[in-house]
């Protein structure tokens, strides 16, 4: 009857060398009490050293492509948004009379029942209408690269 291989994950071969380089336990103990041939000791030390290099190698990115698009987009988005709240500022300044430009307390603050931001300079809109305009919706779409959900 044959005997069913073990399969070592990762974790366990290089604690298993380990012991070995850092512990100076014979590679013939090692093997006897794991049951392991002298070759797959071996050939897990040379696959060892061998890609140990990769470990000190600067760190590629392959997706280098894939985030620069993703920064675009981000960036485009925040324009539009920009334009959307200087477009609506503009609305808002055009039909209220209110120029844009620092706020003093006596500009009609309480004539039209707005609260004022001194350190800014501008009105502190509060608005009843919670929806997006059809401007501003198109500029949340999805973000490419990303899941929904995520």
């Amino acid at each position: 009857m044959k005997k069913e291989r073990k399969h070592y994950t990762g974790e366990e071969k290089v604690a298993i060398l380990r012991r070995h380089l850092l512990d100076k336990v014979p590679v013939s103990d090692l093997c006897d009490e794991l049951g392991l041939q002298p070759t797959v000791f071996y050939r897990w030390q040379k696959e060892f050293f061998e890609n140990g290099a990769a470990v000190f190698q600067g760190k590629s990115r392959p997706d280098h492509q894939a985030e620069q698009q993703r920064i675009e987009f981000l960036e485009k988005k925040i324009q539009t948004k920009d334009e959307v709240l200087a477009e609506m500022m503009a609305e808002h300044d055009s039909s209220t009379g209110w120029a844009c430009g620092p706020a003093s307390s006596t500009t009609g603050e309480k004539a039209m029942g707005a609260s004022m931001n001194t350190t800014v300079g501008f009105p502190v809109i509060s608005s009843s209408r919670r929806g997006r305009s059809k401007r501003s919706s198109a500029s949340t779409s999805n973000i490419p690269g990303k899941a929904i959900g995520d």
